[in-house]
């Protein structure tokens, strides 16, 4: 299930996407950063970047296609204790996700956030600038809300990615 964009999408070369399940514990904690982004942007600016959610990574290819920069913000397992803010560059010209000792960083879908950059890596439909913001996660429970070690990473999180847009 695709949630809309929290605006219209408006033309420009930026996108935000939050990825997760909104009923499934840490796992909302995309969709909860991509929510306080795109409030703060509609109220502070800067405009035309396009905020969305989803749900599964996979759309991350037809998503990133002719953007400059990508911020995607997502639950990540890494292996650091829950709510730790993992941020890292992974454009085109970025170190592989999935590699060396990066081989634990992985998103908590089927087929991954770091599977998925790396795809679009192979097949030269990454942008120049993807930046990934991981939150690590402690749970995803359905039915469940975002646990106590997650919470304050989320404020984190969204004005780590608002510095990165207003850069």
């Amino acid at each position: 299930m695709t949630v809309p964009p929290f605006w219209p999408p408006r033309p420009g070369s930026t996108l935000v996407v939050g990825f997760g399940a909104v009923d499934r514990g840490d796992d909302a904690v995309g969709p909860v950063v991509a929510r306080l982004v795109s409030d703060e942007l509609a109220a502070h600016g800067p405009t035309g970047v396009q905020v969305i959610v989803h749900d599964d990574p996979t759309a991350l290819l037809d998503l990133i296609e002719g953007r400059d920069l990508v911020v995607v913000v997502d639950a990540v397992h890494s292996g650091s204790p829950p709510g730790t803010l993992t941020v890292r560059e992974a454009g085109r010209e970025g170190r592989a996700l999935t590699t060396g000792a990066d081989r634990g960083w992985a998103g908590t879908h089927g087929l991954g956030l770091a599977a998925m950059i790396e795809l679009a890596r192979s097949l030269d439909r990454l942008p120049d600038r993807v930046v990934v913001v991981g939150v690590e996660a402690a749970g995803f429970e359905h039915g469940r809300a975002l646990s106590a070690p997650v919470v304050p990473a989320v404020a984190v999180a969204a004005g780590t990615i608002l510095d990165i847009l207003r850069a």
